[in-house]
Protein backbone atom coordinates (compact mmCIF):
# COMPACT_ATOMS: atom_id res chain seq x y z
CA UNK A 1 0.00 0.00 0.00
CA UNK A 2 1.51 3.52 -0.65
CA UNK A 3 1.10 6.04 1.49
CA UNK A 4 -2.21 7.77 1.69
CA UNK A 5 -1.48 10.52 4.19
CA UNK A 6 -0.70 12.90 2.43
CA UNK A 7 -3.29 13.90 1.95
CA UNK A 8 -12.40 -11.81 10.61
CA UNK A 9 -15.56 -9.73 11.11
CA UNK A 10 -13.37 -8.95 14.02
CA UNK A 11 -15.50 -8.39 17.42
CA UNK A 12 -13.97 -5.23 19.03
CA UNK A 13 -14.69 -1.72 19.06
CA UNK A 14 -16.95 1.19 20.60
CA UNK A 15 -20.03 -0.88 22.05
CA UNK A 16 -23.54 0.00 20.78
CA UNK A 17 -23.15 -2.30 17.85
CA UNK A 18 -24.13 -6.03 17.85
CA UNK A 19 -21.35 -6.91 15.25
CA UNK A 20 -18.46 -4.81 16.88
CA UNK A 21 -19.44 -5.39 20.76
CA UNK A 22 -16.53 -6.63 22.62
CA UNK A 23 -18.92 -9.50 24.23
CA UNK A 24 -20.46 -11.98 22.13
CA UNK A 25 -24.20 -11.48 20.75
CA UNK A 26 -26.88 -13.84 20.33
CA UNK A 27 -27.38 -14.17 16.51
CA UNK A 28 -30.96 -13.32 15.35
CA UNK A 29 -33.81 -16.61 14.42
CA UNK A 30 -33.61 -17.76 10.99
CA UNK A 31 -37.24 -16.19 11.05
CA UNK A 32 -36.94 -13.19 12.54
CA UNK A 33 -38.02 -10.42 9.62
CA UNK A 34 -35.50 -8.32 8.68
CA UNK A 35 -35.42 -4.83 7.02
CA UNK A 36 -37.15 -4.04 3.63
CA UNK A 37 -35.43 -0.73 3.16
CA UNK A 38 -33.32 -0.32 0.08
CA UNK A 39 -31.28 2.73 -1.33
CA UNK A 40 -31.96 3.54 -5.12
CA UNK A 41 -28.74 2.49 -7.19
CA UNK A 42 -28.31 -1.01 -6.50
CA UNK A 43 -29.76 -2.53 -10.07
CA UNK A 44 -28.13 -1.26 -13.44
CA UNK A 45 -30.96 1.03 -15.21
CA UNK A 46 -31.69 -0.87 -18.78
CA UNK A 47 -31.07 2.28 -20.76
CA UNK A 48 -28.52 2.67 -23.43
CA UNK A 49 -24.76 4.30 -23.55
CA UNK A 50 -23.60 6.99 -25.56
CA UNK A 51 -19.84 7.29 -26.03
CA UNK A 52 -18.18 9.96 -23.71
CA UNK A 53 -17.55 11.89 -26.88
CA UNK A 54 -21.46 12.81 -26.83
CA UNK A 55 -20.42 14.83 -24.04
CA UNK A 56 -17.14 16.30 -25.23
CA UNK A 57 -18.39 19.41 -27.77
CA UNK A 58 -17.07 22.65 -26.68
CA UNK A 59 -19.98 23.97 -25.37
CA UNK A 60 -20.87 21.20 -22.78
CA UNK A 61 -17.88 19.73 -21.16
CA UNK A 62 -15.29 19.65 -23.22
CA UNK A 63 -14.02 23.16 -23.49
CA UNK A 64 -10.80 22.67 -23.59
CA UNK A 65 -9.59 24.73 -20.12
CA UNK A 66 -8.44 21.83 -17.39
CA UNK A 67 -9.87 21.98 -14.31
CA UNK A 68 -12.32 24.47 -15.12
CA UNK A 69 -16.05 24.45 -15.22
CA UNK A 70 -17.34 23.35 -18.67
CA UNK A 71 -14.04 21.20 -19.44
CA UNK A 72 -15.15 18.05 -17.34
CA UNK A 73 -14.60 16.15 -20.48
CA UNK A 74 -10.95 17.81 -21.69
CA UNK A 75 -9.87 17.03 -17.60
CA UNK A 76 -10.57 13.80 -17.59
CA UNK A 77 -9.18 12.36 -20.93
CA UNK A 78 -6.46 10.62 -21.09
CA UNK A 79 -5.00 13.36 -23.97
CA UNK A 80 -5.17 15.93 -21.23
CA UNK A 81 -2.40 13.89 -19.43
CA UNK A 82 0.77 15.90 -20.55
CA UNK A 83 1.70 15.13 -16.88
CA UNK A 84 1.51 11.28 -15.90
CA UNK A 85 1.99 11.97 -12.45
CA UNK A 86 -1.59 13.74 -12.34
CA UNK A 87 -4.31 11.99 -14.04
CA UNK A 88 -7.61 9.43 -14.04
CA UNK A 89 -6.81 6.32 -14.47
CA UNK A 90 -10.56 5.36 -15.59
CA UNK A 91 -9.88 7.22 -18.76
CA UNK A 92 -6.49 4.49 -19.11
CA UNK A 93 -8.18 1.77 -17.72
CA UNK A 94 -8.68 0.05 -21.52
CA UNK A 95 -5.04 0.89 -22.67
CA UNK A 96 -3.89 -0.65 -19.90
CA UNK A 97 -4.79 -4.03 -21.17
CA UNK A 98 -2.61 -4.12 -24.01
CA UNK A 99 0.38 -3.91 -21.39
CA UNK A 100 2.96 -6.69 -20.43
CA UNK A 101 1.62 -7.31 -17.25
CA UNK A 102 -2.52 -7.69 -18.73
CA UNK A 103 -0.54 -10.22 -21.66
CA UNK A 104 0.90 -12.39 -19.11
CA UNK A 105 -1.91 -12.17 -17.11
CA UNK A 106 -3.86 -13.70 -20.03
CA UNK A 107 -1.78 -15.84 -21.35
CA UNK A 108 -1.62 -17.62 -17.73
CA UNK A 109 -5.40 -18.04 -17.84
CA UNK A 110 -5.55 -18.84 -21.36
CA UNK A 111 -6.80 -16.04 -22.40
CA UNK A 112 -5.37 -14.61 -26.07
CA UNK A 113 -6.62 -11.00 -25.90
CA UNK A 114 -7.48 -9.32 -22.97
CA UNK A 115 -8.68 -5.81 -24.82
CA UNK A 116 -11.31 -8.39 -26.42
CA UNK A 117 -11.74 -10.68 -23.17
CA UNK A 118 -15.75 -10.07 -21.89
CA UNK A 119 -14.50 -10.34 -18.23
CA UNK A 120 -12.08 -7.86 -18.76
CA UNK A 121 -13.86 -5.76 -20.48
CA UNK A 122 -17.02 -5.60 -17.68
CA UNK A 123 -14.73 -3.14 -15.51
CA UNK A 124 -12.06 -1.80 -18.26
CA UNK A 125 -14.20 0.02 -20.65
CA UNK A 126 -17.67 1.45 -20.73
CA UNK A 127 -20.26 -1.36 -20.96
CA UNK A 128 -22.23 -0.35 -24.47
CA UNK A 129 -19.21 1.35 -26.29
CA UNK A 130 -18.36 -0.70 -29.06
CA UNK A 131 -14.89 -1.97 -29.81
CA UNK A 132 -13.36 0.75 -32.02
CA UNK A 133 -14.06 3.18 -29.83
CA UNK A 134 -12.48 1.49 -26.38
CA UNK A 135 -9.43 2.76 -26.84
CA UNK A 136 -10.22 6.42 -26.13
CA UNK A 137 -13.06 5.19 -23.96
CA UNK A 138 -11.63 3.52 -21.42
CA UNK A 139 -14.04 3.63 -18.14
CA UNK A 140 -16.39 6.70 -19.61
CA UNK A 141 -18.91 9.69 -18.42
CA UNK A 142 -21.79 6.47 -18.34
CA UNK A 143 -19.87 3.82 -16.40
CA UNK A 144 -19.75 6.57 -14.00
CA UNK A 145 -22.77 9.20 -14.33
CA UNK A 146 -24.98 6.25 -15.64
CA UNK A 147 -26.21 4.82 -18.98
CA UNK A 148 -27.13 8.58 -20.80
CA UNK A 149 -29.17 7.24 -23.62
CA UNK A 150 -32.19 8.99 -21.32
CA UNK A 151 -30.82 11.73 -19.83
CA UNK A 152 -27.67 13.24 -22.04
CA UNK A 153 -30.33 15.67 -24.07
CA UNK A 154 -32.62 16.66 -21.03
CA UNK A 155 -30.01 16.64 -17.79
CA UNK A 156 -29.07 20.36 -19.12
CA UNK A 157 -32.72 21.60 -19.35
CA UNK A 158 -34.36 23.38 -16.34
CA UNK A 159 -36.59 21.18 -15.10
CA UNK A 160 -34.13 18.37 -14.75
CA UNK A 161 -33.08 20.39 -11.64
CA UNK A 162 -36.68 20.12 -10.18
CA UNK A 163 -36.62 15.98 -10.46
CA UNK A 164 -35.63 14.09 -7.37
CA UNK A 165 -32.56 12.27 -7.81
CA UNK A 166 -34.52 8.82 -6.86
CA UNK A 167 -36.37 9.59 -10.25
CA UNK A 168 -33.49 10.94 -12.01
CA UNK A 169 -31.83 6.99 -11.42
CA UNK A 170 -34.86 4.95 -11.64
CA UNK A 171 -36.70 7.27 -15.04
CA UNK A 172 -33.65 8.04 -16.93
CA UNK A 173 -30.18 6.20 -15.44
CA UNK A 174 -28.56 8.71 -14.55
CA UNK A 175 -26.29 8.01 -11.26
CA UNK A 176 -26.77 11.15 -8.96
CA UNK A 177 -23.05 11.78 -7.86
CA UNK A 178 -23.92 14.20 -4.97
CA UNK A 179 -25.75 11.64 -3.38
CA UNK A 180 -22.66 9.92 -1.61
CA UNK A 181 -24.44 6.15 -1.42
CA UNK A 182 -25.34 6.62 -5.14
CA UNK A 183 -21.89 7.63 -6.42
CA UNK A 184 -20.49 4.60 -4.20
CA UNK A 185 -22.84 2.16 -4.57
CA UNK A 186 -21.79 2.44 -8.65
CA UNK A 187 -17.98 2.26 -7.58
CA UNK A 188 -17.79 -0.66 -5.94
CA UNK A 189 -19.36 -2.96 -8.53
CA UNK A 190 -16.02 -2.83 -9.99
CA UNK A 191 -14.00 -1.84 -7.05
CA UNK A 192 -15.49 -4.76 -5.37
CA UNK A 193 -17.17 -7.11 -7.09
CA UNK A 194 -20.90 -8.32 -7.72
CA UNK A 195 -22.36 -11.07 -9.41
CA UNK A 196 -20.86 -10.45 -12.94
CA UNK A 197 -17.83 -8.40 -12.11
CA UNK A 198 -15.23 -10.00 -9.54
CA UNK A 199 -11.41 -10.85 -9.00
CA UNK A 200 -11.46 -14.23 -7.63
CA UNK A 201 -8.14 -15.81 -6.24
CA UNK A 202 -7.23 -16.82 -9.55
CA UNK A 203 -6.61 -13.57 -11.34
CA UNK A 204 -5.08 -12.28 -8.48
CA UNK A 205 -2.33 -15.48 -8.39
CA UNK A 206 -2.27 -14.22 -11.98
CA UNK A 207 -0.98 -10.93 -11.20
CA UNK A 208 -4.16 -8.81 -11.25
CA UNK A 209 -4.38 -6.02 -8.51
CA UNK A 210 -6.16 -7.32 -5.46
CA UNK A 211 -9.19 -4.85 -4.79
CA UNK A 212 -8.72 -3.20 -1.80
CA UNK A 213 -11.21 -0.23 -2.29
CA UNK A 214 -11.35 2.28 0.22
CA UNK A 215 -13.19 5.56 -1.08
CA UNK A 216 -11.66 8.26 0.88
CA UNK A 217 -7.94 7.20 -0.09
CA UNK A 218 -9.10 7.29 -3.97
CA UNK A 219 -10.68 10.10 -3.71
CA UNK A 220 -7.55 12.19 -2.52
CA UNK A 221 -5.19 10.26 -4.10
CA UNK A 222 -2.69 13.54 -4.83
CA UNK A 223 -2.04 11.62 -7.95
CA UNK A 224 -5.50 11.47 -8.60
CA UNK A 225 -6.69 14.42 -11.38
CA UNK A 226 -10.14 15.29 -10.56
CA UNK A 227 -12.73 16.70 -13.13
CA UNK A 228 -15.40 18.32 -10.38
CA UNK A 229 -15.52 19.72 -7.18
CA UNK A 230 -17.34 18.78 -4.08
CA UNK A 231 -20.11 20.36 -2.71
CA UNK A 232 -20.13 19.82 0.81
CA UNK A 233 -16.98 21.22 2.47
CA UNK A 234 -14.33 19.66 5.11
CA UNK A 235 -14.89 18.46 7.62
CA UNK A 236 -18.65 17.38 6.66
CA UNK A 237 -17.65 15.93 3.19
CA UNK A 238 -14.48 13.43 4.01
CA UNK A 239 -16.52 12.48 7.71
CA UNK A 240 -19.60 11.57 5.94
CA UNK A 241 -17.50 10.00 2.55
CA UNK A 242 -15.98 7.85 4.77
CA UNK A 243 -18.62 6.66 6.83
CA UNK A 244 -20.85 5.77 3.63
CA UNK A 245 -17.69 4.28 2.14
CA UNK A 246 -17.80 2.16 5.10
CA UNK A 247 -21.12 1.35 4.63
CA UNK A 248 -21.17 0.42 0.88
CA UNK A 249 -18.36 -1.15 0.40
CA UNK A 250 -18.65 -3.84 3.45
CA UNK A 251 -22.46 -3.97 1.63
CA UNK A 252 -21.08 -4.93 -1.33
CA UNK A 253 -18.33 -7.48 -0.19
CA UNK A 254 -21.18 -9.32 1.54
CA UNK A 255 -23.56 -9.49 -1.20
CA UNK A 256 -20.02 -10.72 -2.84
CA UNK A 257 -20.05 -13.63 -0.34
CA UNK A 258 -24.00 -14.50 -0.87
CA UNK A 259 -23.18 -15.01 -4.63
CA UNK A 260 -20.21 -17.25 -4.37
CA UNK A 261 -22.21 -19.12 -1.25
CA UNK A 262 -24.69 -19.68 -3.32
CA UNK A 263 -23.08 -21.14 -6.18
CA UNK A 264 -21.16 -23.34 -3.96
CA UNK A 265 -23.98 -24.56 -2.69
CA UNK A 266 -25.31 -25.58 -5.92
CA UNK A 267 -22.17 -27.19 -6.68
CA UNK A 268 -21.15 -24.78 -9.48
CA UNK A 269 -17.86 -26.31 -10.69
CA UNK A 270 -16.18 -23.14 -11.08
CA UNK A 271 -16.94 -21.70 -7.70
CA UNK A 272 -14.30 -22.63 -5.17
CA UNK A 273 -15.69 -22.92 -1.56
CA UNK A 274 -14.48 -20.53 0.11
CA UNK A 275 -13.27 -18.31 -2.14
CA UNK A 276 -9.94 -17.14 -1.20
CA UNK A 277 -10.30 -13.51 -2.40
CA UNK A 278 -12.81 -13.24 0.69
CA UNK A 279 -10.33 -13.71 3.05
CA UNK A 280 -7.34 -12.34 4.10
CA UNK A 281 -4.43 -12.42 1.97
CA UNK A 282 -2.12 -11.86 4.87
CA UNK A 283 -3.10 -14.48 6.85
CA UNK A 284 -1.14 -17.10 4.24
CA UNK A 285 1.18 -15.19 2.26
CA UNK A 286 3.67 -13.72 4.48
CA UNK A 287 7.45 -14.15 5.78
CA UNK A 288 7.68 -17.36 7.93
CA UNK A 289 11.51 -17.24 8.84
CA UNK A 290 12.64 -15.03 11.30
CA UNK A 291 10.06 -14.48 13.68
CA UNK A 292 7.66 -12.71 11.50
CA UNK A 293 4.87 -14.92 12.06
CA UNK A 294 4.02 -14.08 15.66
CA UNK A 295 1.41 -12.25 17.48
CA UNK A 296 2.93 -11.10 20.53
CA UNK A 297 1.74 -7.44 20.02
CA UNK A 298 -1.73 -8.50 19.23
CA UNK A 299 -4.76 -10.28 20.94
CA UNK A 300 -5.52 -13.60 18.75
CA UNK A 301 -9.18 -12.92 17.89
CA UNK A 302 -9.50 -15.55 15.62
CA UNK A 303 -8.76 -19.54 15.89
CA UNK A 304 -5.53 -20.62 14.67
CA UNK A 305 -5.62 -21.90 11.12
CA UNK A 306 -8.58 -19.47 10.41
CA UNK A 307 -8.14 -16.26 8.17
CA UNK A 308 -10.41 -13.46 8.93
CA UNK A 309 -13.33 -13.17 6.20
CA UNK A 310 -12.95 -9.27 4.57
CA UNK A 311 -10.75 -8.01 6.98
CA UNK A 312 -10.52 -4.63 4.57
CA UNK A 313 -14.25 -4.27 4.06
CA UNK A 314 -15.04 -4.96 8.13
CA UNK A 315 -11.99 -4.20 10.62
CA UNK A 316 -13.01 -0.40 10.85
CA UNK A 317 -16.92 -0.92 9.84
CA UNK A 318 -17.97 -0.98 13.42
CA UNK A 319 -16.73 2.83 13.93
CA UNK A 320 -18.62 3.71 11.00
CA UNK A 321 -21.64 2.24 12.33
CA UNK A 322 -21.63 3.29 16.13
CA UNK A 323 -20.91 7.22 14.79
CA UNK A 324 -23.11 7.65 11.76
CA UNK A 325 -25.12 9.79 13.67
CA UNK A 326 -22.65 11.83 14.68
CA UNK A 327 -22.08 12.31 10.56
CA UNK A 328 -25.41 12.13 9.45
CA UNK A 329 -27.77 13.51 12.57
CA UNK A 330 -31.18 11.95 12.49
CA UNK A 331 -29.55 8.24 11.07
CA UNK A 332 -29.76 5.88 14.19
CA UNK A 333 -26.33 3.40 14.75
CA UNK A 334 -27.56 -0.20 12.37
CA UNK A 335 -27.43 -2.93 14.72
CA UNK A 336 -26.46 -5.61 12.11
CA UNK A 337 -26.90 -8.25 14.36
CA UNK A 338 -27.37 -10.28 11.05
CA UNK A 339 -23.33 -9.55 9.89
CA UNK A 340 -22.49 -10.37 13.21
CA UNK A 341 -24.22 -14.01 13.03
CA UNK A 342 -22.55 -14.43 9.66
CA UNK A 343 -19.14 -13.34 10.90
CA UNK A 344 -19.36 -16.73 13.28
CA UNK A 345 -20.18 -18.72 10.26
CA UNK A 346 -17.27 -17.37 8.20
CA UNK A 347 -15.20 -18.52 11.66
CA UNK A 348 -15.19 -22.01 11.08
CA UNK A 349 -13.06 -23.69 8.98
CA UNK A 350 -14.99 -25.33 6.36
CA UNK A 351 -18.01 -22.72 6.61
CA UNK A 352 -21.41 -24.36 5.04
CA UNK A 353 -21.99 -22.44 2.20
CA UNK A 354 -25.86 -23.14 2.14
CA UNK A 355 -25.82 -21.57 5.26
CA UNK A 356 -23.56 -18.83 4.53
CA UNK A 357 -25.91 -17.78 1.98
CA UNK A 358 -28.49 -17.29 3.83
CA UNK A 359 -27.29 -15.42 6.34
CA UNK A 360 -25.35 -13.24 3.81
CA UNK A 361 -28.73 -12.51 1.93
CA UNK A 362 -30.46 -11.31 5.32
CA UNK A 363 -26.85 -9.56 6.58
CA UNK A 364 -27.16 -7.26 2.91
CA UNK A 365 -31.05 -6.63 4.20
CA UNK A 366 -29.60 -5.48 6.97
CA UNK A 367 -26.69 -3.11 5.19
CA UNK A 368 -29.33 -1.94 2.83
CA UNK A 369 -31.91 -0.54 5.48
CA UNK A 370 -28.82 1.41 6.49
CA UNK A 371 -27.81 2.66 3.21
CA UNK A 372 -31.31 3.94 2.56
CA UNK A 373 -31.78 5.66 6.31
CA UNK A 374 -28.21 7.55 4.75
CA UNK A 375 -29.48 8.04 1.49
CA UNK A 376 -32.40 9.48 2.38
CA UNK A 377 -30.64 11.88 4.92
CA UNK A 378 -28.66 13.53 2.23
CA UNK A 379 -31.03 13.78 -0.44
CA UNK A 380 -33.78 15.27 1.84
CA UNK A 381 -31.39 18.85 1.83
CA UNK A 382 -29.06 20.39 3.86
CA UNK A 383 -28.07 18.62 6.65
CA UNK A 384 -26.57 20.98 9.63
CA UNK A 385 -22.85 21.10 9.40
CA UNK A 386 -20.53 18.56 11.48
CA UNK A 387 -19.07 19.80 14.89
CA UNK A 388 -15.27 20.89 14.19
CA UNK A 389 -14.84 18.09 16.17
CA UNK A 390 -16.14 15.24 14.63
CA UNK A 391 -12.68 13.80 12.75
CA UNK A 392 -11.01 14.30 16.39
CA UNK A 393 -14.17 12.15 17.56
CA UNK A 394 -14.04 9.50 14.67
CA UNK A 395 -10.31 9.27 14.81
CA UNK A 396 -10.22 8.81 18.49
CA UNK A 397 -12.88 5.92 17.98
CA UNK A 398 -10.19 4.62 15.71
CA UNK A 399 -7.64 4.16 17.44
CA UNK A 400 -9.17 3.00 20.00
CA UNK A 401 -10.76 0.20 18.19
CA UNK A 402 -7.46 -0.95 16.99
CA UNK A 403 -6.65 -1.78 20.47
CA UNK A 404 -7.43 -4.13 22.41
CA UNK A 405 -9.85 -3.06 25.41
CA UNK A 406 -6.80 -2.09 27.82
CA UNK A 407 -4.39 -0.69 25.06
CA UNK A 408 -1.42 -3.33 25.86
CA UNK A 409 -1.71 -4.63 22.44
CA UNK A 410 -3.45 -4.82 19.09
CA UNK A 411 -7.16 -5.56 18.63
CA UNK A 412 -6.18 -7.70 15.51
CA UNK A 413 -2.31 -8.68 14.21
CA UNK A 414 -3.60 -8.32 10.30
CA UNK A 415 -2.36 -6.12 8.18
CA UNK A 416 -5.72 -5.62 6.33
CA UNK A 417 -7.56 -4.58 10.21
CA UNK A 418 -4.64 -2.02 11.53
CA UNK A 419 -4.70 -0.72 7.68
CA UNK A 420 -8.44 -0.16 7.68
CA UNK A 421 -8.16 1.61 10.90
CA UNK A 422 -5.15 4.00 9.69
CA UNK A 423 -6.89 5.02 6.45
CA UNK A 424 -9.83 6.10 8.27
CA UNK A 425 -7.74 8.10 10.86
CA UNK A 426 -5.77 9.41 7.78
CA UNK A 427 -9.11 10.63 6.37
CA UNK A 428 -9.52 12.36 9.46
CA UNK A 429 -6.50 13.84 9.94
CA UNK A 430 -6.84 15.54 6.52
CA UNK A 431 -10.65 16.26 7.51
CA UNK A 432 -9.02 18.36 10.32
CA UNK A 433 -6.74 20.27 8.24
CA UNK A 434 -3.73 18.19 8.72
CA UNK A 435 -0.76 19.17 10.41
CA UNK A 436 -1.61 22.73 10.37
CA UNK A 437 -4.84 21.80 12.87
CA UNK A 438 -3.70 19.09 14.73
CA UNK A 439 -0.07 18.39 14.87
CA UNK A 440 -0.07 16.72 17.37
CA UNK A 441 -1.83 13.86 14.77
CA UNK A 442 1.15 14.00 12.47
CA UNK A 443 3.33 11.68 14.49
CA UNK A 444 1.58 8.74 15.14
CA UNK A 445 -0.73 8.78 11.26
CA UNK A 446 2.81 8.93 9.30
CA UNK A 447 4.02 6.50 11.69
CA UNK A 448 1.57 4.80 10.82
CA UNK A 449 1.43 4.86 6.96
CA UNK A 450 5.70 4.16 7.59
CA UNK A 451 4.80 0.75 9.30
CA UNK A 452 2.18 -0.08 6.59
CA UNK A 453 3.58 0.53 3.88
CA UNK A 454 4.75 -1.96 0.99
CA UNK A 455 8.16 -2.34 0.54
CA UNK A 456 9.62 -1.68 -2.57
CA UNK A 457 9.14 -4.11 -5.15
CA UNK A 458 13.09 -6.10 -5.83
CA UNK A 459 14.11 -6.49 -9.51
CA UNK A 460 11.71 -9.00 -11.17
CA UNK A 461 9.04 -9.43 -8.23
CA UNK A 462 5.84 -8.82 -9.74
CA UNK A 463 3.65 -8.79 -6.45
CA UNK A 464 3.22 -6.14 -3.63
CA UNK A 465 2.37 -7.76 -0.32
CA UNK A 466 3.57 -6.59 3.33
CA UNK A 467 6.91 -8.90 3.72
CA UNK A 468 8.16 -8.85 7.15
CA UNK A 469 4.93 -7.00 8.75
CA UNK A 470 5.81 -9.04 12.06
CA UNK A 471 5.89 -8.37 15.53
CA UNK A 472 8.65 -5.75 15.56
CA UNK A 473 6.41 -3.53 13.36
CA UNK A 474 3.30 -4.57 14.89
CA UNK A 475 4.52 -3.17 17.93
CA UNK A 476 5.45 -0.10 16.10
CA UNK A 477 2.00 -0.40 14.66
CA UNK A 478 0.48 -0.06 18.49
CA UNK A 479 2.46 2.41 20.06
CA UNK A 480 1.31 4.67 17.22
CA UNK A 481 -2.35 4.02 17.54
CA UNK A 482 -1.58 4.53 21.37
CA UNK A 483 -0.19 8.03 20.13
CA UNK A 484 -2.83 8.62 18.02
CA UNK A 485 -5.74 7.82 20.90
CA UNK A 486 -4.01 9.86 23.70
CA UNK A 487 -3.35 12.66 20.73
CA UNK A 488 -7.04 12.70 19.84
CA UNK A 489 -8.13 11.97 23.58
CA UNK A 490 -8.75 15.85 24.36
CA UNK A 491 -7.15 19.36 23.81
Amino acid sequence: MRSAVVVGVVMFGVAGSGLFKRVEVPPPAGDTPVPTAKPYGLARPPFGTASSTSCAAASCHGGGKLDTPRSEYSTWAATAFTNRKLYDPHATAYRVLFNDDSVRIGKLLGIKEPHREALCLKCHSTEGVRPEEAMSEGVGCSACHGPSDKWVNVHMLPEWKALSNETKYTDYGFVPGKNLVARMTNCVTCHVGDADREVNHDLIAAGHPRLAFEYTRFQFNPAYRHHWDEVLPQPDFEVRAWTVGQAVTLRAATDLLRVRAERAAASDSKTPWPEFAGLSCYACHQSVTGGDVGRDAAHPRRTAGVPGWELWSTAAAGVAAELCPDAFPGVAPPGLRELAALRKLMQKRSPDPKAVAARAKRAVAELDAWLAALQAAQDKGQMPPLAPAAPRKFAHALAADALSADRALLADYDWDANSAHYLGAAAMYHAAGGRANEPRWSGPVFGLASELEFPKRKPGERFDSPAGFGDARRTRVRDSFRELFDATGGR
